[in-house]
């Protein structure tokens, strides 16, 4: 079992970490804990019932003595986000300080010039693997951003410092593992200042640690908690299952989508490109747009070619209103109107600006959606997450699922490679595991969204196409296709019994083959499971 402990005060940090582990390893995998339960372990009796992954989020000083008598007690993981307490610092010879003013200056950016992306002078960089597993990103700013300053094209979240009480999604601390431990460094313009991620082998145990309260679970870096929970030291230390994004089969897995946000038939130029590439077409349809009829041909066009469409909200409103009553006037009247101008009746949302708070998580539910795409750096952090399924503030069934590379002319840079950053977002997503998706927008009267021709967009697109394809057995899906593959994913129960795990979808089956990963092997999640 997959135990998460967090203090009373660090109750949000508890939930947010437990969620990610649930979506890589199933529910049925992780539990919140107490600190009993860890200390009984460490009695004279040794009540160990099952081999155990402690994760500590934020762990108190009077913890201290209870985890380090863990790493001595038998076979265990433990996993600590967030500060170290002064005494298991002191035994993992780390040394431990408060934030300079230098560091919180350096965690800040200025907004992005079109065709430039701007980054902060401090980031982290990964100079050793975990093991054989290699960070899928090898240096992550601490903010940065491709478009104003509210894109990152990368895909991660934001990492501030704070020189007083850090926020959870803060650098927990100034500290400095010894370097044989040290997994990732913080840089500032190549300077190291501190530490990032660190981890100790005992005969009998391992623990990592990430610098901050939620640990990696913004970024694609949490593959490496995922490589540490099943397949770390695998002949010599316990592992628990963990459930692939990507379908089995597949090297990388991707969905495109145009937000329709001021008009849909000024699309059908791309569409004609994408038709004649074989690729699938999504359409995020604002209902406002609707009222005109003659934006209803393409979306039934897109639908009879096997593209999908998404609700984009009723008035594309900021925060989806504000409340929970607008957000579920928002998405009930957008699937109404959808439903009347196509005929089809959406299950999907994409947020406007790319903004979910949670009371529009559980408004969509509410009003009958299966799930919601958004994540941005600027917004809602806790929606911004490595992993696709079950997010906070939505029960079980609703799948959050986040997506922030925007296609647009404004963020093609001014360089030898105008695709740099796409590619590299690509690239990080496959070496992750993760599910890519891309977005750009229809031209309008108003905007046309940094691009300088329909010709020129459509190069682009085409190129970043060819640049996806050439690495190899990509999978090209629509949005809703790849949801309801994530929600069948979400499903899958991984349970312990005598002989070992077995993982099988708790009904059904999914469109593509679910891939679980265990000791370095992966297989199939079959229709009558699979054991482990």
């Amino acid at each position: 079992m997959i135990q998460v402990i967090s203090p009373g005060m660090c109750a949000q940090a508890g939930e947010i970490v437990s969620l990610a582990f649930a979506r890589s390893c199933s529910g049925a995998q992780v539990e919140r804990a107490s600190i009993n339960q860890l200390m009984l372990t460490t009695s004279a009796t040794r009540e160990l019932a099952a081999p155990r992954c402690w994760v500590l989020v934020d762990p108190l000083e009077a913890w201290s003595e209870h985890i380090i008598s863990a790493l001595d007690s038998g076979q265990c993981k433990i996993i600590v986000f967030g500060a170290l307490p002064p005494s298991l610092a002191q035994f993992l010879n780390v040394s431990v300080a408060q934030p300079t003013q230098a560091l919180v200056e350096a965690a800040q950016c200025s907004p992005a010039l079109a065709g430039q992306f701007s980054q902060s002078a401090a980031s982290v960089h990964y100079i050793a693997p975990l093991g054989a597993r290699a960070s899928p990103i090898l240096e992550r700013a601490f903010l940065r951003y491709d478009y104003t300053d509210e894109w990152n094209n990368l895909g991660y979240g934001a990492i501030p410092v704070s020189a007083e009480q850090p926020p959870i999604w803060a650098l927990a601390q100034s500290a400095v593992a010894p370097s044989v431990n040290t997994i990732a460094q913080v840089q500032i313009q190549g300077d190291v200042v501190g530490s990032y991620a660190a981890a100790w082998d005992r005969p009998h145990s391992s623990l990592l640690w990430f610098n901050r309260s939620v640990g990696p679970v913004d970024s694609q870096e949490w593959a490496l908690v995922e490589h540490f929970v099943s397949s770390y030291r695998y002949s010599e230390l316990p592992c628990w299952p963990v459930l692939r994004e990507v379908p089995y089969g597949y090297a990388a897995a991707v969905t495109m989508r145009l937000d329709c946000d001021e008009d849909v038939e000024s699309a059908r130029p791309l569409w004609d490109a994408y038709c004649d590439l074989g690729i699938p077409f999504s359409l995020a349809l604002h209902a406002k747009v609707l009222v005109d009829p003659v934006h209803h041909g393409l979306p039934k066009e897109v639908l009879a070619l096997g593209g999908t469409l998404l609700s984009h909200t009723a008035t594309h409103a900021p925060d989806w209103g504000g409340s929970y009553e607008a957000a579920f006037l928002e998405g009930s009247s957008s699937a109404a109107t959808i439903k009347q101008a196509t005929g089809y009746a959406v299950r999907y949302a994409v947020s406007p600006f790319h903004q979910t708070p949670d009371y529009a998580r559980a408004a969509l539910a509410d009003a009958g959606y299966s799930g919601c795409i958004g994540g941005i750096i600027r917004n809602d952090p806790d929606f911004l997450t490595a992993r696709s399924g079950q997010v906070s503030g939505a029960g079980t069934g609703f799948i959050g699922h986040s997506q922030q590379c925007m296609l647009h002319g404004d963020c093609v840079l001014d360089e030898a490679d105008p695709l740099a950053t796409f590619k590299l977002a690509f690239d990080i997503a496959k070496a992750g595991g993760a599910f890519f998706g891309y977005l750009d927008h229809p031209f309008s009267a108003r905007y046309q969204y940094g691009w300088e021709t329909e010709a020129q967009r459509i190069n682009v697109h085409r190129s970043f196409i060819a640049y996806i394809l050439q690495s190899g057995n990509v999978l090209m899906c629509n949005e809703s296709d790849a949801m309801d593959f994530l929600a069948r994913k979400a499903s899958v129960r991984i349970e312990r019994g005598q002989a070992g795990f077995k993982a099988y979808m708790s009904e059904g089956s999914a469109r593509w083959p679910v891939a679980v990963e265990y000791h370095d092997q992966v297989v199939e999640v079959t229709a009558s499971g699979v054991s482990l």
